[in-house]
């Protein structure tokens, strides 16, 4: 783990073994779907334990082919994975669409808790169809007509409308975003650091058995301004450096 390939090695196990992990905490509240909880997804912080935050497929920007002209084909192959997963998390009655409850909360969950409400509405209705037993309500003899449209309660969102709506926010989220969460992963403490200590509790939660002088060369190979641990700066240079 003393080159870049040997970390990037590293970091790619931890995020499968975080993966397993999350993905059977989501097969656990599909059996019990009265306890919708979301998983922690915010940036690197004082309560950030390997525990309650999910990397996902982080450790390549989100774009993989912009050349394509549909944002589902331009994300990764991790995040195509995780988008569908979490549809199938969040989609409580099995029915393949999301209401407009389900699919805000499944977007928290993907970490786009950052989209504002009428953003959210216009995304939703956009791509979303009347549930099959809607129609109008009948009009009442003195009160205003009912509306003759279905209201954002009224419509259902298909998996493959979910797909291209949390593909599109996706594509244009910027892969430091990413990068910096992941961060957050391996800085046990909020240090503002990876220190050689967070790396040995790192490959303890894998199982894996990395020599010491191994840990010890990969943060003397990285820690540039000699500071006793790879700050953010250069965590994210060793990934997004041509």
């Amino acid at each position: 783990m003393a080159s870049y390939g040997g970390s990037s090695s590293m970091m790619n196990n931890y995020n499968d073994t975080r993966g397993a992990l999350d993905r059977q905490q989501q097969q656990q509240q599909q059996q019990n779907p009265g306890s919708r909880s979301l998983p922690y997804r915010g940036p690197g912080g004082g309560s950030n334990s390997s525990s309650n935050v999910r990397p996902g497929g982080r450790f390549a920007p989100p774009v993989q082919d912009p050349s394509q002209s549909e944002p589902w084909h331009q994300i990764s192959d991790e995040h195509r994975s995780e988008i569908s997963d979490c549809f199938g998390l969040f989609d409580m009655n099995k029915d393949d669409e999301l209401d407009f409850s389900e699919f805000r909360y499944a977007l928290q969950a993907l970490g786009l808790s950052h989209v504002a409400r009428p953003e959210l509405v216009a995304a939703f209705r956009a791509r979303a169809h009347p549930r099959p037993d809607w129609s109008p309500l009948p009009a009442i003899a003195g009160q205003p007509p009912p509306p003759q449209a279905p209201g954002v309660v009224d419509l259902r969102l298909s998996r493959e409308g979910f797909q291209a709506v949390a593909a599109e926010y996706m594509a244009a989220r910027d892969p430091r975003e990413e990068l910096l969460k992941t961060f957050g992963l391996f800085d046990k403490g909020g240090k503002g650091v990876i220190t050689v200590d967070d790396l040995r509790s790192v490959v303890k939660e894998l199982g894996e058995d990395v020599p010491e002088n191994e840990l010890q060369s990969m943060i003397e190979q990285f820690d540039v301004e000699d500071k006793g641990g790879v700050g953010r700066e250069e965590f994210l240079n060793i990934f997004l450096s041509g």
